[in-house]
């Protein structure tokens, strides 16, 4: 009988991220560019500080769990085994703080520039790694860690 266990969350290389958000910021960016939304955001030094915030925000998020998962000798790349669950620092109220940081680095983006489509981008790029990364990486962890990821699953949100 064949071995059909699955050894890592996503078994290609360039299921990444990147592959998700970066199409996505850049269709919000050429709507922005051709038919341009008319939202009011905060004045442009208000705009501008919590842009800059959310973006350095975002950036210490992904830093943080980055360094976090390397301690724990774990990978933060697609197509390598998870061995242990990691469940503290970030993970202990986001079980997705790569992804999360990564979208709040593109709200604080939309406010440095007045871009409201890439506001819209957003979530629709959440909903789309929700779908083709975290569904995936779920299952792969449910299977591998079981009642453990269960527990952990209940404990913690998926974002925050």
């Amino acid at each position: 009988m064949a071995d059909n266990t699955q050894t890592s969350a996503h078994m290609h290389p360039w299921k990444i991220s990147d592959l998700v958000l970066f199409p996505a910021f850049a269709a919000g960016g050429v709507l922005e560019w051709f038919l341009p939304l008319h939202i009011p955001f905060p004045p442009a030094p208000m705009r501008w500080a919590l842009g800059a915030a959310l973006a350095v925000l975002g950036v210490g998020l992904i830093i943080w769990s980055k360094l976090v998962l390397d301690a724990a000798g774990q990978p933060s790349l697609p197509g390598t085994p998870t061995t242990r669950l990691v469940t503290t620092a970030p993970f202990s109220f986001s079980r997705n703080p790569n992804y999360l940081g990564a979208l709040t680095i593109g709200l604080g983006g939309a406010l440095l520039v007045n871009a409201p489509w890439l506001v819209v981008a957003g979530p629709v790029a959440g909903a789309i790694l929700q779908v083709w990364m975290i569904r995936p990486e779920e299952a792969y962890l449910r299977s591998r860690f079981g009642a453990e990821y269960e527990d952990y699953c209940r404990h913690v949100r998926r974002w925050l």
